[in-house]
């Protein structure tokens, strides 16, 4: 018997070169072979699901859940054949269970929000609450609402654009999105891609050529927010939504100080910490901002930017009526967007065509029981089982050669199509479509608007059987538009992309702008303190009370990208930090950490940012206090308790031990102070009021240091306002 791997890796083979009959007969073997071997049978049942055998692969996964009753995968497995089924209902049910039993499983969330595009009877109320409680979910997943990071202006730099996806590949956004990609001005943009998907294939190493490409397939939420923060990105642009591979959460981390959603969802994410979704004025008309919760940009000319495959074919097939006598209608869309209205209108327009055919094309029809169910849905609807043709996948040189097949093009609702439909236009195929009332419903029309043909959108379901029926009447219109609609296309937005390029970058840096000057006026209506050495926003120095007022916005500066500071820098060279620009400045336990020859150098860049009129809030060690007790034996007492375990005046010396051991030299303390000696080495920087005080019990120091003289009654208000008890 052949081993499990070895079955599978030549069940891979067989799926990758479309040898299906060899790919069922090697699942079976699995199957039979490895029946109580849950891992296998999930696998199997994988392979046969992306090949379209949707019974074959919901036994694997109903066996798979036999031996394993709790295990989600099983479940979303079969969730997913009811989706590619087209039974909605039955889709709907079992993700609401799902949630039930596992609401904070990141694939059953995105699954059950993608889920509810397909599903026609799901209101825009509910899919906007489901979308918002999913936002309030990765929010809170990620430690909570975080500021938006600091924003540095674009003068005499380039805007630093991130785009993040799971599909820079021969998938539909990888297919739109890479001609914009290699577009971007290298003098004006700067792009990352940051890639967690992986297929890696001939769009992929288009992509890599033009931009910074990082595989990210293997960082969590966390470490990807932290890269993305290393790498200064200005703007983050995610091109995913909730769909397969997603990486949308780490938006909620807020690692950019600007955040768009742009291709590859078709709805809204939910997340209040995106700036803006983009969007045109034919998928998104006035009115339909209250099924977002991020504002709506609209791009001139389109949202999408079409560019055929290198194999799509040279010339466009003759149109299939003039040898075959008949009008054949055509779908190449995924049956998941197949629904009892699209039955039911399907079957008036080929009621209204006498003779005429239907073919359909999906992976999916090489499955025997949806191909009966759909041929039983046609002839209950009065056409007979002969005018409807179902064929199953091929490769996509070969698809495309299918379009010489069609005459015409019947977009399903209200899930329409993108990819597929532009493909159908540039194979001369005009598409009858009916936009309805969300994002998804209007993608075809969007591209029928940017070609010149709106006519060809119904505005209900009788408008589009006779706009189907008048067309599959006008002979020499189907041969007039088969020969003009690849000039159509070359001659509009659809297809400039380089106009489009240039479109999205202003847009961009337009929004960026915007929002560095509203950032600009909060901070001119409120006081900034530069919270110096800060740690991690969840476990570091918190600021005093006096400053988490209203009136303060706190600026955080970090040598350690990790701990997700506002600005990445260090305490001896802030230069990120503009001159006069600061109201306040808070270091707590981090000027022991440099050497007595770098204090001066770290308190003129206080000095050098702070405001005439700001104030330095400096605590550290009281080296006084802590001798009395080295003093008195006791170097490795205990002295008080924090977080991190027991403080002992050996770690108040020369730096926290257990950190020390664990690799973090940066916490060795490389200097110390008594008030008086740092009283003196603020007066010696050039600080001009100094109020201090010791707290013998916490054994540390607590100054207020002014840039402008100050009363000396004032400044110990101030100090008595600022110091702990």
């Amino acid at each position: 018997m052949s081993s499990a791997e070895d079955l599978l890796h030549s069940a891979r083979a067989f799926a990758l070169s479309g040898r299906f009959q060899d790919l069922t007969a090697t699942c079976r073997i699995l199957v039979r072979d490895f029946r109580k071997d849950e891992q296998v049978l999930q696998e199997t049942g994988g392979l046969l699901l992306n090949a379209g055998y949707l019974t074959d692969a919901a036994d694997c996964f109903k066996q798979a859940q036999s031996l394993t009753p709790k295990d989600i995968a099983s479940q979303i497995n079969l969730a997913n054949v009811c989706r590619e089924m087209g039974l909605h209902a039955e889709t709907r049910r079992r993700y609401a269970a799902l949630l039930e039993q596992a609401p904070h499983h990141p694939v059953v969330r995105r699954n059950a929000l993608v889920c509810q595009e397909y599903d026609g009877e799901i209101g825009d109320d509910a899919r906007l609450i489901q979308a918002k409680t999913w936002g309030a979910w990765a929010i809170a997943q990620a430690g909570g609402a975080r500021p938006r990071p600091a924003m540095s202006a674009l003068t005499h730099r380039r805007l630093r654009i991130g785009y993040v996806s799971a599909d820079f590949c021969q998938h539909t956004v990888g297919l739109f999105v890479k001609e914009v990609l290699a577009r971007h001005e290298p003098e004006r943009i700067t792009v990352f891609a940051y890639s967690a998907g992986p297929v890696d294939d001939w769009v992929t190493a288009t992509i890599r050529r033009y931009c910074k490409f990082i595989d990210v397939r293997h960082l969590d939420d966390q470490r990807l927010a932290e890269k993305i923060r290393v790498d200064q990105i200005d703007v983050l642009v995610d091109l995913s939504g909730h769909t397969a591979g997603s990486k949308l959460t780490v938006f909620a981390h807020r690692p950019a100080p600007v955040q768009v959603s742009w291709l590859g969802y078709f709805a809204t994410t939910g997340l209040s910490t995106l700036d803006a979704v983009l969007l045109d004025e034919w998928h998104a008309p006035p009115g339909i901002e209250t099924q977002f919760v991020e504002p709506i940009l609209r791009l001139s000319g389109g949202r999408f930017c079409y560019q055929p495959v290198p194999w799509a074919p040279f010339d466009v097939a003759p149109p299939p009526f003039e040898e075959n006598g008949y009008i054949t209608f055509g779908c190449f869309n995924n049956t998941a967007k197949l629904n009892d209205g699209v039955f039911d209108v399907w079957a008036k327009v080929l009621t209204a065509v006498p003779n005429s055919r239907l073919l359909l094309k999906w992976r999916t029809f090489n499955d025997e029981p949806l191909c009966q169910s759909i041929q039983t849905a046609f002839c209950e609807r009065g056409i007979e089982a002969e005018r409807v043709e179902l064929r199953g996948p091929s490769f996509h040189a070969d698809l495309l050669k299918e379009y010489g097949d069609i005459d015409i093009a019947l977009d399903p609702f209200p899930f329409t199509g993108g990819l597929t439909s532009c493909e159908s236009l540039w194979m001369g195929v005009p598409v009858v479509t009916w936009p309805q009332g969300r994002v998804v419903s209007r993608q075809t029309y969007a591209f029928l608007c940017a070609i010149g043909l709106a006519e060809l959108a119904a505005q209900d379901a009788e408008d589009y059987v006779r706009i189907a029926a008048s067309l599959a009447g006008d002979r020499q219109r189907l041969i007039d538009l088969r020969r003009s609609l690849r000039q159509r296309m070359r001659d509009s937005s659809l297809m400039d992309v380089t106009g489009f390029t240039r479109n999205l970058e202003g847009i961009l840096v337009s929004l960026y702008r915007s929002i560095e000057a509203q950032e600009k006026q909060k901070i001119m209506t409120s006081k900034t303190i530069l919270h110096v050495g800060t740690g991690h926003r969840d476990n570091g120095a918190k600021l005093p009370a006096a400053f988490r007022s209203s009136g303060w916005t706190e600026l955080r500066l970090d040598i350690d990208p990790c701990n997700e500071p506002d600005i990445i820098g260090s305490m001896q060279e802030m230069s990120a930090v503009a001159d006069n620009s600061i109201d306040a400045i808070y270091s707590a336990h981090n000027i022991e950490h440099v050497y007595a020859h770098e204090v001066p150098v770290v308190l003129k860049e206080f000095l050098r940012v702070l405001k005439p009129e700001g104030y330095a809030v400096i605590t550290c060690p009281d080296l006084q206090s802590v001798c009395a007790w080295v003093a008195e034996d006791k170097l490795t007492e205990a002295a008080y308790q924090s977080p991190a375990g027991p403080i002992t005046p050996l770690d108040i010396l020369y730096g926290h031990g257990a950190a020390l051991a664990a690799g973090h030299e940066y916490m060795a303390h490389k200097s110390g102070f008594t008030l008086k000696s740092l009283t003196q080495a603020l007066q010696s920087a050039g600080f001009r009021t100094i109020a201090g005080r010791r707290r013998e019990s916490a054994l540390d120091l607590w100054v207020v240091a002014t840039k402008a003289p100050m009363e000396e009654g004032a400044v110990r208000e101030l100090a008595e306002g600022i110091f702990p008890t």
